[in-house]
């Protein structure tokens, strides 16, 4: 099934398609991420969902963020529908760093129809993806199996790793719930602590109605608090710190493992920068996130020549990626 967020002037544009796929239409002007939070579950059957660019309020930055939240939560493939869009354009490229490749610009009805139809073929629109993105996916999935295998023995009891961002939606909290994920899936024992205002775990367990036993909240094997009530001892604590105050929260400033995530739009690098600073006086690890690669060498210069960049996650409970980060964080209490 296709679900279809449409303005009234292009209600009528997959019609052509109704053959091959049944097609629920919604029309109006949409907020993506309140849609994304309230109301994606009722429609989580479907196999793809097409946005008509006309439809959505968001700004360009906003709707790529709200993107990430809904990657963060559901995995159907998303098509844009963007009449005249340059493909050089930021927003064209935006897309393509957080792995949507199903971009459709043409305006005349003929070409439209053709890379619509590409968008829903099996293997999806080719224009954008490269022959290197090709190669390293097909990497990833062959090294994903020899990384589900691996188990450590955890030499630790209720160490704190703190997570902040320098600014909101930076990937934050997806950073903090792989972290958990990867730690659960690999012989150790970690919980997720919401350790902000931001209310995010709310709205997880309003679309997932996770199991709650004691003060954990039971979902996909990992237990996730509101509090720091904890019901039992873990190998490592992950507390999400949310955005770094002005006044470093204590949560992070007294953790035994500091992580500061930013990325690298231009209207965060500045945030970044200044977060940074805030930290002189804490030893932190720098993640830079869906930081594309021409800007990398701008971030170790400007940011910090230590940061490290993470693969994309997409998935909150994602138990591979990073696998070598995570290592790498944590070497000094594991075998």
């Amino acid at each position: 099934m296709i679900l279809y967020l449409t303005s009234e002037a292009r209600v009528n544009l997959l019609d052509f398609l109704e053959q091959e796929f049944p097609i629920k239409k919604l029309t109006g002007n949409f907020s993506l991420l309140s849609f994304v939070v309230k109301d994606m579950r009722n429609f989580s059957h479907a196999n793809f969902v097409v946005l008509d660019r006309m439809a959505i309020s968001e700004s360009d930055e906003d709707l790529v963020q709200a993107l990430l939240s809904y990657q963060t939560i559901y995995g159907m493939r998303v098509v844009i529908i963007a009449e005249g869009l340059a493909a050089g354009s930021p927003l064209v490229q935006q897309l393509i760093q957080i792995g949507i490749f199903e971009i459709v610009m043409a305006s005349e009805i003929e070409q439209l129809q053709d890379e619509l139809r590409q968008c829903f073929s099996e293997d999806g629109m080719q224009r954008f993806k490269t022959d290197a993105f090709i190669e390293v996916a097909e990497e990833k999935e062959s090294s994903q199996l020899l990384s589900e295998q691996t188990k450590y023995t955890f030499a630790c009891t209720n160490l704190r790793v703190a997570v902040a961002g320098s600014d909101r939606r930076v990937g934050t909290t997806i950073t903090a719930m792989n972290l958990v994920c990867w730690i659960n899936a690999h012989g150790g024992s970690a919980c997720y602590v919401e350790a902000n205002t931001n209310n995010h775990l709310a709205h997880i367990i309003h679309l997932y109605e996770p199991e709650k036993t004691g003060n954990a909240y039971k979902l996909e094997g990992n237990d996730l608090y509101m509090t720091e009530e904890l019901d039992l001892d873990y190998n490592i604590i992950v507390m999400d710190c949310g955005v770094l105050g002005d006044h470093i929260q204590e949560n992070f400033s007294t953790a035994d493992i500091r992580l500061l995530c930013g990325s690298a739009m231009p209207y965060d690098l500045a945030q970044f920068y200044r977060a940074k600073g805030r930290c002189k006086n804490l030893f932190i690890q720098s993640l830079g996130l869906f930081v594309a690669h021409d800007l990398k060498i701008y971030m170790i210069k400007s940011v910090d020549p230590d940061i490290i960049f993470p693969e994309s996650s997409h998935s909150l409970f994602d138990s591979i990626a990073n696998n070598m980060l995570y290592q790498k964080l944590l070497k000094a209490h594991i075998n």
